[in-house]
């Protein structure tokens, strides 16, 4: 198996047809300026020695040196093992509010948006667990199942809006109930794998919203899935003074149907229940610290188990052959002349 470790500076090949470019633009304007001495098979002859072909070979060395230089810098890797090893974590299923209100700006740039830079910034400190994603508003969907991709898990979150509901409300009831049943052991013939079930404890539901919620039962939801040794956590967005919701114009707000300016509150009270019932902890989110950190610290603190067997390569690392060979061009064209060797006029004269 072959890969480069650091794909990123491949992108450096890009500059390599600029000076390529560069080079025949320069051609072509020198051959114009020796025009202007004379007739061009006069200007040749009173330059015996000048060789375009050799000068043409010297830059095509250069240029295949920096090409094998860069393939160093990449780190060229061939995978030497298989291994195997088993992944100690967390199942983390955060479930997102996408309702309308949080659109609202007490949180710079928005309470959504400051919510998903948060939420990636917490992804890239995860180490082994795995984590999926709920988004919720009226209704809620499974945006991301359990994985331990990260970096598909921080896509999913960047590509979250409320445009993906077509029902607005805030139903964290709903939410909390699809996170826990997307995480939840298989039932076989009516009965949950006991092994899997003891590993519960190592299951967090994270809630992110404003709190507005709609419907009465999150509590009632929060203690069936604490039972089952899920824990929940918390983290209030917003301001509890309240503001008004931007409707996406300029300078205007969303009204209700008399024509009022609807504002938008942050209920920490039914957020702080939750957290209370399902054994974990709230957090306000503020503008200088959203809470996440609170969070991953509890998180680090539990009992990690065997999550899954994963198989993984050993790689070597193979960047000494670029190397070696964009130095033996680099030493190759410095030994290469740009003019035509005078060996080469005295054997045409002896032959």
């Amino acid at each position: 198996m072959f890969r480069f470790e650091n794909e990123n500076y491949l992108y450096g090949l890009l500059i390599i047809p600029f000076f390529i470019l560069g080079y025949i633009l320069l051609y072509y304007v020198t051959k114009k300026r020796w025009r202007h001495f004379g007739d061009e098979a006069l200007v040749n002859r009173l330059m015996p020695l000048r060789s375009v072909p050799a000068q043409t070979v010297k830059f095509s060395l250069l240029m295949a040196a920096l090409a094998c230089f860069i393939f160093t810098l990449a780190n060229p890797q061939v995978g030497s093992a298989l291994e195997k090893g088993m992944r100690k974590g967390v199942d983390i299923m955060i479930a997102l509010d996408i309702s309308n209100s949080m659109l609202a700006e007490d949180i710079q740039p928005n309470r959504l948006e400051a919510s998903k830079i948060a939420l990636s910034r917490f992804i890239d400190q995860l180490k082994g667990d795995r984590i999926g994603l709920v988004v919720f508003a009226g209704k809620s969907f499974v945006q991301l199942p359990i994985t331990s991709d990260y970096a598909a898990a921080k896509m999913f979150v960047n590509f979250v809006s409320p445009k993906l509901m077509n029902e607005q409300g805030t139903d964290i009831a709903s939410a909390i109930d699809l996170a826990a049943v997307s995480m939840l052991p298989e039932v076989k013939d009516g009965n949950a794998d006991l092994n899997k079930i003891s590993q519960l404890n190592s299951k967090v539901i994270l809630v992110v919203s404003d709190g507005e919620d709609h419907f009465p039962q999150a509590v009632e939801v929060a203690a069936q899935v604490r039972k089952l040794g899920v824990t929940i956590h918390t983290i209030g967005i917003g301001d509890v003074r309240g503001v008004p919701i931007p409707d996406g114009r300029s300078n205007s707000f969303k009204k209700d149907l008399e024509g009022n300016t609807v504002i938008t509150r942050l209920n920490e009270d039914v957020l702080k229940e939750i957290a209370a019932t399902g054994g974990g902890v709230y957090v306000h989110a503020s503008n200088a610290n959203m809470g996440f950190e609170t969070i991953l610290e509890k998180i680090n603190n539990m009992n990690k188990v065997d999550l899954q067997e994963i198989t993984f390569s050993r790689y070597e690392s193979k960047y000494q052959f670029p190397l070696l060979i964009g130095l033996f061009f680099l030493l190759l064209e410095a030994f290469w002349f740009s003019v035509k060797l005078r060996w080469r006029e005295w054997l045409k004269i002896s032959v």
